[in-house]
């Protein structure tokens, strides 16, 4: 028995207490694939002062995320939380409806998201990308990644994406990616979520007063006018948009780079052999997920799972990467391999919620290493991998900084 299973073992031992320390290099934590193996529906304390469930096996994840007796009807007041007035407090938005009104607000916005649609974002950030990475060419070298590259371009393209006004983008850079922590307390939690909701209505102000675009936030303004949505759902689909667009996409950008970095024999393969991208990327959505915990669902009814109950008002929250990482499904999880024939799907969630960006995050994340390599194809880290700085305290876990040079 492991030092880790040895000292969780006992009843006295939980509620686990989040968030959890990571894994080596980042990845899946060691108390995550304890549960997974000894406890599938495990009490967890979360920042906010709430206990919620917890759930690692793939299947149970698909089970629970689907089954209807579950709700992301998060608004209420008193609804469990992970760190205080986060995002979930915004009402009526994609996070905060279930069916039908979920799908009435999602096919709004999911025309462009779709496979198709998103194939047409790749010139943008190949543009972008190329523009920023003669800018890192022309700086200092060494330099940090995440400042450089991996979090300037996602505000660029995300800007141009949802139509931030040009008098608004130093609001928006100021703004994202988040930084606040969940353990900072609920005013800290709070301000940056009123912060945020301040930018997002100055947004919808400005874009209200100029011609319509024809963009994600162009159709929720389209579809208030018309009365599909309401003025509180078109809102909070908006945050949601501006803050998933943003957070989730830095992070494997960046975690992206570094993993390839230390397999160089699989970027190479990549290099040599462009349609191996979209396999990399693949593979960095499995093997690191950006978010250790994803947002709860609150169960409407008492459900009964592997013998536990979980009572009415109470609430589940899963771990994407532990499904992606399921040894159920997925052979040797720990080992990065670009070959796999299993795709990273799960990362996505299952049922209704299941993410609306999905097809969007591997357009954007091909593009992103590819461009970045195939112009750096000798980027290296300039510290050993072990001595990159991690933050395991906001949403979208990330490294600090990733310092590299070539």
């Amino acid at each position: 028995m492991s030092i880790l299973e040895h000292s969780v073992r006992t009843a006295q031992d939980l509620p686990l207490r989040y968030p959890f320390a990571l894994g080596d290099l980042g990845t899946l934590p060691p108390l995550i694939r304890w549960a997974q193996k000894y406890r599938p529906v495990c009490p967890v304390a979360m920042p906010s002062g709430d206990r919620v469930w917890m759930l690692t096996r793939k299947n149970d994840i698909a089970q629970v995320f689907a089954d209807p007796r579950f709700s992301r009807n998060l608004a209420a007041p008193g609804t469990p939380r992970i760190a205080g007035d986060d995002l979930t407090t915004i009402g009526s938005g994609l996070f905060n409806l279930d069916p039908p009104d979920h799908t009435r607000v999602k096919q709004v916005v999911s025309p462009y998201f779709t496979r198709r649609a998103t194939q047409e974002y790749l010139p943008l950030i190949r543009e972008r990308a190329g523009s920023l990475l003669e800018e890192m060419a022309a700086g200092p070298n060494p330099t940090d990644l995440v400042t450089a590259y991996a979090a300037r371009l996602q505000l660029i393209v995300m800007r141009e994406i949802l139509g931030v006004p040009p008098e608004l983008h130093d609001a928006h850079e100021r703004l994202f990616p988040t930084c606040a922590s969940i353990i900072a307390g609920p005013e800290a939690t709070g301000n940056e979520t009123d912060e945020i909701k301040r930018f997002v209505a100055a947004v919808i102000e400005v874009r209200r007063h100029r011609p319509a675009l024809d963009d994600p936030l162009g159709a929720l303004l389209k579809a208030v006018d018309t009365g599909v949505i309401t003025e509180e759902e078109m809102f909070g689909t908006a945050f949601v948009l501006f803050f998933t667009g943003s957070d989730a996409v830095v992070a494997p950008t960046t975690t992206g780079s570094m993993i390839l970095m230390l397999h160089r024999k699989q970027l190479g393969e990549c290099l040599g052999d462009p349609h191996l991208w979209p396999c990399a990327a693949e593979e960095v959505l499995r093997y690191y997920h950006n978010g250790v915990l994803g947002f709860p669902v609150v169960a409407t009814e008492d459900v009964e799972l592997h013998g536990q109950v979980i009572r009415r008002g109470e609430a589940v929250v899963a771990s994407m990467q532990a499904a992606t990482w399921d040894p159920a499904h997925v052979n040797s999880p720990e080992k990065f391999n670009i070959h796999r024939k299993t795709d990273a799907a799960a990362t996505f969630g299952a049922g209704p919620h299941y993410c609306l960006g999905s097809q969007f995050s591997r357009v954007y994340l091909r593009a992103a290493l590819s461009s970045l390599f195939e112009r750096f194809p000798t980027l290296y880290l300039a510290v050993d991998e072990h001595h990159v700085p991690w933050r395991n305290d906001v949403i979208f876990v990330r490294p600090v900084c990733l310092p590299v040079a070539w």
